[in-house]
Order: C-alpha cells, then sequence, then structure tokens
C-alpha cells in the first residue's frame, strides 16, 4: 500500500524483479491504482505508468531529459561504460542534427527500396520452417530475420553477427540496476566493443546502406565523421534486440489467440495491424527512462532536480482510461494513439523500419501458413532493458 511521506505516494513495488518482469501487467495495474506519480523506495526513483502521464514525460524533454540516461544510471552525477548515444541520450540543440540525418537516411523512399529484399529473407524463412514443421520458432524463424535483414540495411557484412546481440545485451542490460549477469557480460565489453567498433568504420560497410548514408551526410557538412560513425552505432545498439524480441511475442500473442490469427491468416493485408497491437498488447519496449533538470510539480507530486522517472509504456498500453477491454489481444483494435515506440522527439527512429520489418514477417507468415501450434511452454528472457522470449516451440501446419 502507498504511504504518505512529504506528500510522496511511496511503494515498494520493484519493477527490476523477475516476478515483476515475469509478469508486468498485473503488477501495473496495482501501481495505476495507486495514482499518476509514484516513488518506488527499493531504488529511489519515481513512476509513471498511467498513458496521460506517460505521453506527457516523453514528449517534454526540458524538464524530463534523456541526456540523463536511458537507463537506472544517473548520467548527471555518474559517467556510464560507453559514451553516450548522441541520438539517444542528448536533447536539444546537440540532438537535432543527428536525428535529422537519421531521419534523411530513413526516407520513405529508403524503405520502399528495402522491402522486397525484405520479403526474400521472410518468404525464404518461412518455407523453411513450414518444410521442418516443428520448430523452436525464436531460434528458427524470428531471430534470423532481424539478424539478416537490418544489418544488410545498414550495410555490415555477413560475418560473425551474433556477436551484435551480446553487445545489444549490454546495452540494454545498463537499464536496470547491476547484476552478477550483467557483470559477467561487461567482462567483454572491451572486446565486443573493439568489433562493433571496427563495423561502424566506413571501410566496413557497403557502399549502398544506411550507414554509408550517415557518412555522406558527413561529407557534406552536416555531422561530424566521427558523429557519423556514432550513429552507425546507435543502429546496430538499438535495431536488432528489439524487433527480434517484438516479432516473437507477436507470434506468441498470433498463437496463444487462434481467432486472431484465423483473421490474419484469411487477410494477411491486417499484418501490419496485428504487428501494431502487438505492440501495444506485449511489447519488446516495455518502459524507458526520463531524468528531470529541476524541481517541480508534477500530476500533485514533488519532483526534484536530477531524479530519475521511470516510464512504463507497457502500463500505457494497457490503461483501462485510453482503451476499451485493455487486456485483449484484437488485431482489429485502432491503435494509432500507442506509445510502444515512445513519442516526442525522442521516439524511435527507426520506428517505421521496425513497422515494416513485422508487416513484412506476418505476411509472409499469413500468406503460406494455416495453423500456429505451441508445443509447449514459451520461456521468457529475464534480462533487464527488454522482455523477449528464449523459447517458442511451434509447429507450423502449411496452407492447402
Amino acid at each position: 500500500m502507498p504511504i504518505a511521506t512529504d506528500r510522496r505516494v511511496v511503494s515498494s513495488f520493484d519493477p527490476f524483479s523477475e516476478e515483476f518482469r515475469a509478469d508486468p501487467f498485473s503488477h501495473y495495474a496495482r501501481l495505476r491504482a495507486l495514482g499518476p506519480v509514484v516513488w518506488l523506495e527499493k531504488h529511489d526513483i519515481w513512476v509513471v505508468h498511467h498513458h496521460e502521464q506517460v505521453k506527457q514525460v516523453l514528449t517534454d524533454w526540458q524538464r524530463f531529459s534523456n541526456a540523463g540516461g536511458g537507463g537506472i544510471t544517473n548520467y548527471f552525477k555518474e559517467k556510464n561504460w560507453r559514451q553516450p548515444s548522441i541520438i539517444l541520450e542528448v536533447d536539444p540543440p546537440e540532438h537535432d542534427r543527428a536525428r535529422r540525418a537519421m531521419m534523411r537516411v530513413l526516407s520513405a523512399t529508403a524503405l520502399k527500396a528495402m522491402r522486397a529484399g525484405f520479403e526474400r529473407v521472410a518468404g525464404e524463412l518461412v518455407e523453411s520452417a513450414l518444410e521442418r514443421g516443428e520448430i523452436e520458432a525464436v531460434e528458427d524463424l524470428v531471430r534470423p530475420f532481424p539478424m539478416t535483414v537490418f544489418p544488410d540495411a545498414v550495410g555490415m557484412p555477413k560475418l560473425d553477427r551474433e556477436i551484435m546481440l551480446i553487445y545489444g545485451g549490454m546495452v540494454f542490460g545498463a537499464f536496470g540496476p547491476r547484476t552478477p549477469w550483467y557483470e559477467q557480460l561487461l567482462s567483454r565489453a572491451d572486446e565486443v566493443s573493439a568489433w562493433i567498433d571496427a563495423r561502424c568504420e566506413r571501410g566496413a560497410l557497403t557502399p549502398d546502406g544506411l550507414g554509408a548514408g550517415l557518412y555522406a551526410a558527413a561529407d557534406a557538412g552536416e555531422l561530424t565523421h566521427a558523429e557519423a560513425k556514432l550513429l552507425v552505432r546507435s543502429f546496430l545498439s538499438a535495431g536488432v534486440d528489439t524487433t527480434i524480441d517484438s516479432i516473437g511475442l507477436c507470434l506468441r500473442a498470433l498463437a496463444e489467440h487462434p481467432d486472431q490469427w484465423a483473421l490474419l491468416r484469411d487477410d494477411p493485408a491486417l499484418a501490419r495491424n496485428a504487428f501494431e497491437e502487438a505492440t501495444r498488447y506485449d511489447s519488446s519496449s516495455q518502459s524507458l527512462f526520463r531524468t528531470t533538470t529541476q524541481a517541480f510539480e508534477f500530476a500533485g507530486q514533488q519532483l526534484g532536480k536530477h531524479e530519475k522517472v521511470l516510464v512504463l509504456i507497457g502500463s500505457a498500453g494497457r490503461d483501462p482510461a485510453v482503451w476499451e477491454e485493455p487486456d485483449r489481444f484484437d488485431i482489429r483494435r485502432r491503435v494509432s494513439h500507442q506509445v510502444g515506440y515512445g513519442t516526442g522527439i525522442h521516439g524511435c527512429v527507426a520506428q517505421m523500419m521496425a513497422r515494416l520489418e513485422g508487416e513484412v514477417f506476418f505476411r509472409a507468415l499469413a500468406a503460406r501458413a494455416d495453423r500456429l501450434d505451441l508445443t509447449g511452454p514459451s520461456v521468457l528472457r529475464l534480462v533487464p532493458g527488454l522482455r523477449g522470449l528464449a523459447q517458442l516451440p511451434m509447429k507450423l501446419t502449411r496452407k492447402a
């Protein structure tokens, strides 16, 4: 129960515990009942969890800064293990040039040019899975798709891409408190960082990918070449894990709701909306952090300067004040105001590519598969930062 302390609503909830992360949605409902802003005493952080306050925080960068770091580490008070991202962990005006360059290389024209390649890879993977019938869907179907198409789009060579997942674990693992798992992962930080650094060099990239586009922006004087390299790094750190987890969670939701899978199977044009609804219903990105830049009152609570604010976008996606029957998975739902990719100037810069990947993947699956049957329990990957699946055993049956 909340305790009033100097007007604070205080709770003992631990959003980083395995119990919380295994079933966040029941905890979200209990948090929402406490009020719009709650102080989590275990970690000395604020948390917002209603759609209204989540959106307010994410669109008010002047008071809720990204420069304090995307995780629980407070960059205003201590340094992180790596140089901050110049797109994800800065505010205007420094943020503006980087985001303009990123948005230019991720234009609608560029995405349209990628589609045919995405469709080819998705079709091949689905055909292979259908030939096998019984698969471990994360390893055999879900993970290979973003691990192929996204680095290809950036312009990476095809060798040793699995190291990207280790790097992603280091980046997203920094979201929460330090754990023995994370400390062990960081023991490889020098090796993995050097690997990533080498593959962000201009000479390591193909001349026709997104990375080359960023270096071209540097040639034109929009960025420095050092900044272009850091933006390529941002692509490689943030563009793979999130999409793998989002596609896996959507696939599980469809398998667990045969009526919704039947709708998609019979009308593959619903693929885009199915992926959008899954992002509301059970997203890989359940939460973000912001850091206050000043002391002020917000939603009835007094926030101090340089305090961390945990933003539960997964809870906003289940807020009954916004969504009718929020715990129901419905691929025909209108989800135009979901915030699974964030919102405001720091909303996910590559969200249109993620949406394209999800649409192409589920169109390919719906066009070819008749049945999705779970053959065993799914297993969550309980690490900080992202929500995803470690295992999803399935049987796929081909359409007649």
